[in-house]
């Protein structure tokens, strides 16, 4: 298992890369569910402007 870990005494790099990756991911994720909602409100309150006027 250690060795597989290790991966030829490139692990560091792998995993790290790996690890990149998934925060990335996460980030993305986050920063595209705080436009939606804010799509979402803007969105809303467009429809209550209109209907008011």
């Amino acid at each position: 298992m250690t060795e597989w870990l290790a991966m030829g005494g490139h692990g560091f790099f792998i995993w790290s890369s790996y690890g990149m990756f998934a925060l990335a991911l996460v980030i993305e994720i986050v920063v595209l569910r705080r436009s939606r909602r804010s799509a979402i409100e803007q969105a809303r309150a467009m429809r209550t402007d209109s209907q008011a006027s």
